[in-house]
């Protein structure tokens, strides 16, 4: 999906436009072709493409694509026409949908500077955007969590340490984008519901390198899960000018676009949105930044957890079911009544859930059938249920500013500990009866 923001006047309309190649200049006005032709040849020069990993051969060998990516806007004002996202070249290549999760390494990415994005003002109504990265919302109940050298912050798990920042990668989840590859061994995994109901996900990797996608579009609800680890590498095809201006207005945050990095290729087995992908290894090459902090507090190997025991659980987003089940050593996700397993053919699997409960505002944008673009506010305290060692414990989550680790905690203040290994946080609206 691709969105236009169109201004008229004094008012300004955001139109979302279907997606289905990546875009060309037959979607666009003359003035806009213009200006993405300019914006290319631009930095042609400084962003060479990547070359996919993958072996193709005869007919249908790596060739460029157009030098655009999916999911961008163009700002449309009076008679003229500022594309306000850098675009760099992809690789598509033929064959099966990628299975290796390992990463390929390879020569760090190119990534441009992001030129004077679009002003959000006007348009955006959500709360994310507007808060200042240490603007207080609400009081601390318990210190933010730790892990002792030598244990990895995002997992819990004893390890080298890699001396890098996270990487959080944008995920599709439609029927088209499955399996996905990379989110069977990210150290987290955050569940989005983006307009409609669908949902996607934002992969955090740090402690193994992953080929990962089909890479999607961000959205507000991204600064929540961003500003909580320090100086995040952000992967994500694109997005509409006022999400952009809002991205690109993290400063802690380091920006890969597809827009502006170069580093990702198209499957072409796949179509088009839902093929881009990406390897986070030349990512991390170019990226500067310490590990991020442990977001969670972790029980002892082998010390069980307390709770109420609970063998399965549904998560009802609108358009999107998913269950879990308790298999005696993780939680077994499914999704649409069927196994979800990734294109390495894994089985999704966690060593914890855990449902956040969240306010849900809307933004203001709205998609091509009208369905606004919601915003779920990771910040302040709400209520927050663990799914750990075959355990249930609810409480509550508190997290006083966005840079902020958000903590756990029972009803009697007790701090919450998760199981060591990979966690899911499914994030849903507070009320609402998606957690069955």
């Amino acid at each position: 999906m691709r969105f236009r923001v169109v201004a008229m006047g004094a008012a300004t309309v955001l139109v979302a436009v279907a997606c289905g190649a990546a875009p060309d200049s037959a979607r666009l006005s003359s003035a806009e072709s213009a200006a993405v032709g300019s914006s290319a040849a631009a930095t042609a020069d400084t962003t060479p493409p990547l070359t996919s990993p993958y072996p193709s051969t005869g007919a249908g060998r790596a060739r460029e694509l157009p030098t655009t990516a999916d999911d961008l806007a163009y700002l449309v004002e009076d008679a003229s026409t500022t594309v306000t996202t850098a675009t760099t070249s992809t690789t598509a290549v033929s064959g099966t949908s990628p299975s290796t999760t390992t990463g390929s390494g390879g020569a760090p990415v190119t990534t441009v500077g992001p030129g004077q994005p679009a002003d959000p003002g006007g348009i955006y109504r959500g709360e994310l955007g507007v808060l200042d990265l240490d603007e207080v919302v609400t009081a601390a109940v318990a210190p933010p969590p730790t892990v002792p050298a030598g244990v990895q912050p995002l997992t819990g798990l004893t390890g080298d340490v890699p001396n890098r920042p996270a990487a959080v990668v944008k995920i599709d989840n439609g029927a088209r984008a499955r399996p996905q590859s990379g989110i069977d061994v990210a150290d987290i995994v955050v569940e989005e519901e983006v307009e409609g109901g669908v949902t996607r996900f934002a992969a955090i990797f740090h402690s193994t390198n992953a080929i990962v996608g089909p890479v999607r579009s961000g959205r507000t609800t991204d600064i929540g899960v961003l500003l909580s680890l320090g100086t995040p590498v952000l992967l994500y095809s694109g997005a509409n000018d006022v999400t952009d201006a809002l991205l690109l207005g993290r400063a802690s945050v380091q920006n890969h676009s597809a827009a502006r990095s170069s580093g990702y290729w198209r499957d072409r087995s796949r179509r088009a949105p839902s093929n881009l992908y990406t390897d986070t290894a030349p990512h991390w090459a170019s990226a500067t930044g310490s590990p991020p902090p442990p977001l969670f507090a972790y029980r002892g190997l082998g010390v069980p957890a307390p709770g109420e025991p609970t063998g399965s659980f549904a998560v009802a987003y609108r358009a999107n079911r998913a269950s879990w089940d308790w298999d005696g050593t993780a939680w077994l996700r499914s999704q649409g009544g069927r196994p979800h397993t990734a294109a390495s053919g894994a089985r999704i699997a966690a060593a914890n859930v855990v449902v956040i409960e969240t306010e849900k505002v809307d933004t203001g944008m709205v998609d091509s059938s009208g369905a606004e673009v919601p915003e779920f506010v990771f910040v302040g305290s709400g209520r927050v249920t663990v799914f750990t060692d075959g355990k249930k414990l609810v409480g509550t989550w508190t997290r006083p500013t966005l840079r902020s680790v958000a903590t756990l905690t029972t009803d009697t203040g007790d701090v919450i500990e998760l199981t060591p290994g990979r966690t899911w946080i499914e994030l849903i609206e507070a009320g609402a009866g998606i957690l069955q």
